[in-house]
């Protein structure tokens, strides 16, 4: 019985230094542009090649899922009781 072993995905690199806009890899200077995403110590930093891509990572529009958990999905109405 030939088993496979099962693919693991590798550890978060949270000083990835590949520019999430342009994909190309960052050298780390003292002029190297970055940005803290999250907490310092559970976040992660991004670094940039140029201003151009951290200004347009920075006008990337974030998603606040969290604003639709005020609606009820539940059915506040008498509609589908048994009334008998």
């Amino acid at each position: 019985m030939n088993r496979s072993t099962p693919r693991t995905t590798p550890p978060l690199d949270r000083g990835q230094t590949t520019d999430p806009i342009s994909g190309h890899r960052v050298e780390i200077t003292d002029d190297t542009l970055w940005l803290q995403e999250g907490d310092p110590d559970e976040g992660i930093t991004l670094y940039f090649e140029s201003r151009e891509t951290l200004e347009t990572y920075r006008r990337i529009p974030v998603e606040h899922p969290e604003t639709g958990l005020s609606r009820s999905l539940s059915n506040d109405t008498d509609e589908g009781w048994d009334e008998g």
